[in-house]
């Protein structure tokens, strides 16, 4: 394996040197309960920051907006890892046990943080603040709702090609 300056970073960051992760059955734990915590600040990050907007208005954008950033941060960065280690963190077929509450929640929460956002940034004042985030916001929608299609266009594909047992079209 090839050590980039992101995994010689990332083994200082987690520790990995350390000898407690000699142990497989310590490991392991460690592994699931990191994911528990990993899972429960982006929860917690996504549900502060869209309080946050909706109680603090205006005067807590710039805080709504690092605790959004830290938890996308995060949550990049482990992807990152993963993929460079030869991990793909949803594997074809995922969709099948992804649980519609989770869904229903996040989805439900950034709607929320997304409508604190606009009040907030409304709240400026400006029209010239207003008319940016009037064009910037419907086409930032655009394109992620175009990214989360092609996205999930290509999960499906690779699900089709994994069902029909077509190794090559199945990424390793």
């Amino acid at each position: 394996m090839v050590q980039t300056r992101f995994m010689r970073w990332a083994a200082v960051v987690g520790d990995l040197g350390s000898p407690f992760y000699l142990e497989e059955r310590q490991r392991d734990v460690w592994n699931e309960a990191s994911a528990v915590g990993f899972q429960l600040m982006i929860w917690l990050s996504l549900a502060g920051s869209t309080l946050s907007l909706w109680i603090g208005g205006r005067p807590a954008l710039p805080y709504a907006l690092v605790m959004a950033a830290v938890s996308a941060v995060g949550s990049v960065v482990t992807i990152r890892y993963a993929r460079l280690l030869g991990v793909e963190p949803v594997q074809p077929g995922a969709h099948r046990w992804v649980s519609f509450r989770r869904v229903a929640v996040a989805g439900a929460l950034y709607l929320l943080f997304l409508g604190g956002l606009v009040r907030a940034v409304w709240s400026l004042g400006t029209d010239s603040v207003r008319h940016g985030f009037l064009i910037g916001l419907p086409l930032g929608l655009v394109v992620m709702v175009v990214g989360v299609v092609l996205g999930v266009r290509a999960r499906r594909a690779a699900d089709r090609a994994a069902d029909a047992g077509q190794p090559g079209d199945v990424p390793s």
